[in-house]
């Protein structure tokens, strides 16, 4: 039976399927968003040597302009560049009713988190829940800290 439980958590790490460090874990239900760069970039925010880009769908941003949440399966892609050196990706996904197994306190709809390294692979040591205990003040915005740049995207 610990055999079995072992060889569980190593197929799921192997496999990408991480838990996020937060009460009421869920399971991480997405991959790296490979071609996000194709979708419609709305928005670059500049912090001293901090460059984000962020990215997302026609459909997002259509849905955001006429002042309704994001649908299901909508996909944020960020990129964090440093002095000039891809640093990460930050990646929220939507997912229906993947907000359901997160505390009342820590819900951010139905959105998950994840950090990727410039390769691409998932940094496992990335504490997620800083990410959401930041969004949730963002709730009146679908939970998206540039929801207002997705509206006024041209």
């Amino acid at each position: 039976m610990i055999f079995r439980a072992a060889a569980a958590a190593i197929v799921a790490v192997l496999t990408g399927a991480i838990v996020f460090g937060q009460a009421g874990a869920e399971e991480n239900r997405f991959r790296f968003p490979e071609g996000f760069e194709k979708g419609v970039h709305y928005a670059t925010v500049k912090r001293g040597n901090i460059v984000e880009e962020l990215f997302t769908s026609q459909a997002a941003v259509d849905a955001a302009k006429a002042g309704q949440p994001l649908p299901a399966g909508t996909v944020i892609t960020m990129t964090d560049t440093r002095d000039g050196m891809l640093y990460r990706y930050i990646v929220m996904e939507k997912g229906e009713g993947w907000g359901q197994d997160v505390s009342a306190e820590s819900r951010t709809g139905d959105w998950q988190f994840q950090w990727f390294n410039p390769d691409k692979t998932v940094n496992s040591a990335a504490n997620m829940a800083r990410c959401q205990s930041c969004h949730v003040s963002q709730s009146g915005n679908d939970f998206v800290w540039t929801y207002d740049r997705m509206k006024s995207n041209p």
